[in-house]
């Protein structure tokens, strides 16, 4: 079996979206992305899980891969956008004391007005 499979990308801004063999795709797929290697085995007949060391998308969502003149290249830790802290969800004693502390701030309000 000496067949030689081309590997097609889709690219966002250099970052590789997607990546596929030619077996895989339609000759419309095609024509929209990338070709960026060629060869024999099972690295290039099954691109989409056998390509790339690492999945597209680490586990933030950032992609891992970019396509820069000519090359795959794995994009670095520290050029990834950063990784914001979800915010709190406030439980539901969190609401109950804010409403409490709001009903105390405004019964003060009242007392010194009677002053």
């Amino acid at each position: 079996m000496n067949d030689e499979y081309k590997v097609y990308v889709s690219l966002q801004d250099g970052y590789i979206t997607s990546i596929n063999s030619e077996i895989f795709l339609s000759q419309e797929e095609m024509s929209t992305m990338t070709e960026i290697d060629k060869g024999q085995g099972d690295k290039y007949a099954h691109a989409q899980s056998q390509y790339l060391d690492k999945e597209l998308v680490d586990e933030h969502g950032r992609y891992n891969y970019k396509f820069v003149e000519g090359k795959v290249i794995e994009v670095a830790e520290a050029e990834k956008p950063t990784i914001e802290e979800p915010k709190a969800v406030p439980t539901k004693q969190d609401k109950i004391n804010a409403q409490l502390m709001l009903q105390i701030a405004q019964l003060k309000a009242q007392l010194n007005g009677v002053k």
